[in-house]
C-alpha cells in the first residue's frame, strides 16, 4: 500500500506545538546525543513484526539515526504487552524518564479503556512528561483494532488541551477499509497487531510528519506549555511501583520473593501450592491511590485471592484468565482517597486445598 497525500493528511489529527521536536532536531544538527523513546503496549514492543527491525518503533528510530549521522542516537523501547496508561504512568519514570528521552511516542489507544480511571491515567502521563526538566517532545499515536475501535477520542481531548502532535493509524486504515481499498488482513496478523506492512505504514506516517517539521526549522523552538487545570485529572502524576525492594512486609506466609517476575515487573511475590499449603501477605502502604498489580494467567492452576484494606473487605480477585489469549499484567484499584495515609493491605490465597499459583508483582501507588 502506497500512502497518498490524502491518507497522510487524514493521519494528522493535530500538528500541535512542534517546538520541542525542533529542539530535538537542533540538538541532532549540532551532533549532540539524542534519545528516541517509544512507550506503549505490544504494538510498540514490536509484536508480530517478523523481526524487531521491521517494527514501527525501530523503523522510526532509524529515520533519526540516518538524519543525524553525527549524533549518538539512542533507541529506547518501553513497550510492554497488554498494558495501558494506568500501569504506564506508574512505570514511566524508571522505564522511560530516567533514560532522558528527547522525544516520546505514546501508544495506548488500543489498550486503554473508556472509563474515568484511564482518562485520568493518560492525562497524568501527558502532564508528567510535560513537566520533565529536559522537556521531551511528545507524539500521541493512535493504533486500531480490526473493527476500528480504540479510545483515541478521549485521548484526543487531552492532546488538544496541551496542543500535542497526534497521528492516527486508525483514521487512515479504517477509512481505506470503508472505501473498499484494503482489508484488515492485509495489514495485520490478528484483530490488533499489525504485520510488517502495518508497521511500515505507521512508521511512514510518523516519518512523513517528522520530515515536514524538519523541512521548516525556522519555526519557534521551545514554547512554554501551560499546565493549568486538567480536563479529567492528574492524581496519578507522581505514581510509582512498590515491590519487595521498597515496601514494608508485615506478614508473609507461603509466598516467596519473585526476582524473575513477569514481563518487566520483577521483585514481586509468588505463591505455589506445590511448596506451600497456605498463602497470606500483609503490607503497610502509604498513598492516596493504590492499585494491586498481579498476573492474569491462562493456567487452570491460577488461583483466587481475597483482598482486605484496613480490615475492610475489598473483594475477591480471580487470577485465572479463562479461555484467554495469554498471560498479562492486570490491575485492581483497592484504595482511592483524597489524602495520603497509611493502609494495611492483606492478601489471602483462597482454595488452599487445591493446586494454586499466584503472582503479585507489586502495587501502583500515587
Amino acid at each position: 500500500m502506497d500512502l497518498t497525500d490524502g491518507m497522510i493528511k487524514n493521519s494528522i489529527v493535530n500538528k500541535g506545538d512542534v517546538s520541542r521536536i525542533l529542539k530535538l532536531f537542533n540538538k541532532g544538527k549540532r551532533g549532540e546525543d539524542i534519545n528516541i523513546g517509544f512507550f506503549g503496549g505490544s504494538i510498540t514492543q514490536g509484536c508480530h513484526a517478523d523481526i524487531h527491525e521491521n517494527s514501527y518503533a525501530y523503523k522510526t528510530y532509524l529515520w533519526f539515526k540516518e538524519k543525524f549521522k553525527e549524533s549518538n542516537v539512542r533507541y529506547i523501547n518501553a513497550g510492554v504487552g497488554a498494558t495501558g496508561s494506568i500501569i504506564g504512568v506508574h512505570r514511566v519514570k524508571e522505564q522511560m524518564l530516567d533514560l532522558n528521552p528527547d522525544i516520546v511516542f505514546i501508544d495506548f489507544a488500543v489498550n486503554d479503556k473508556e472509563n474515568i480511571y484511564n482518562k485520568i491515567a493518560y492525562e497524568s502521563l501527558i502532564r508528567r512528561l510535560l513537566k520533565v526538566k529536559n522537556k521531551p517532545a511528545i507524539v500521541e499515536v493512535f493504533m486500531s483494532t480490526d473493527d476500528g475501535h480504540n479510545v483515541q477520542d478521549q485521548q484526543i481531548k487531552i492532546g488538544e488541551k496541551y496542543n500535542i502532535p497526534m497521528i492516527s493509524y486508525r483514521n487512515v486504515i479504517y477509512s481505506e477499509m470503508i472505501k473498499g481499498k484494503t482489508i484488515w488482513k492485509e495489514v495485520a496478523t490478528d484483530e490488533v497487531h499489525p504485520n510488517n506492512l502495518g508497521h511500515k505504514i505507521i512508521s511512514e506516517l510518523l516519518i512523513k510528519f517528522l520530515q515536514d517539521i524538519y523541512s521548516n526549522l525556522d519555526d519557534k523552538e521551545d514554547n512554554e506549555i501551560a499546565l493549568d487545570k486538567p480536563i479529567f485529572g492528574d492524581k496519578y502524576i507522581n505514581g510509582v511501583i512498590f515491590n519487595n525492594n521498597n515496601i514494608e512486609v508485615k506478614e508473609k506466609i507461603g509466598f516467596v520473593e519473585d526476582k524473575e517476575g513477569f514481563q518487566v515487573f520483577n521483585n514481586g511475590w509468588k505463591f505455589s501450592h506445590e511448596k506451600f499449603n497456605k498463602g497470606k501477605l500483609t503490607f503497610e502502604v502509604e498513598g492516596k491511590n493504590i492499585f494491586i498489580l498481579y498476573k492474569k494467567s491462562v493456567l487452570e492452576t491460577a488461583g483466587r485471592i481475597q483482598i482486605r484494606v484496613d480490615d475492610r473487605d475489598k473483594g475477591i480477585l480471580d487470577t485465572y484468565f479463562e479461555d484467554g489469549w495469554g498471560d498479562y499484567s492486570e490491575t485492581h484499584l483497592i484504595v482511592e482517597e483524597n489524602e495520603v495515609s497509611k493502609h494495611k493491605i492483606e492478601i489471602t490465597v483462597l482454595d488452599d486445598d487445591k493446586l494454586r499459583e499466584i503472582s503479585i508483582m507489586g502495587f501502583l501507588v500515587s
